[in-house]
């Protein structure tokens, strides 16, 4: 976890890392990716989680998740934090395993 005095962890960082981690992933939260910090950062996908509150703004995140693909590869899945609820936990697991399954098919051709 990186430390960033401009931003704590919340409650719904740690319930979706809670959610990857019974999936049988690791998280990393607050990860570098310089000049940008993702929320939830799932390394055996390179997958990040960027969970977002009421002062997100469309237009920048768009750019934002755009230069994290084209300079890391790596792909952002945003959710509101008010999506974060338990009845969504079984659906984020699911489109967490069905990723990783399109990853592993991905690699054996």
């Amino acid at each position: 976890m990186k430390s960033d005095p401009r931003k704590k962890d919340t409650p719904q960082q740690f319930l979706v890392a809670a959610w990857i981690k019974e999936a049988g992933f690791g998280t990393s939260l607050e990860e570098d990716f310089p000049p940008y910090v993702v929320d939830v950062y799932i390394p055996d996908l390179h997958l990040g989680i960027e969970l977002d509150g009421p002062h997100h703004f469309r237009k920048q995140d768009v750019i934002r998740d755009e230069r994290l693909l084209s300079e890391y590869e790596l792909e952002i899945w945003r959710f509101k934090n008010t999506e974060i609820v338990s009845k969504f936990k079984s659906i984020f697991i699911d489109n967490i395993l069905n990723f990783a399954q399109g990853r592993i098919d991905a690699s054996t051709y």
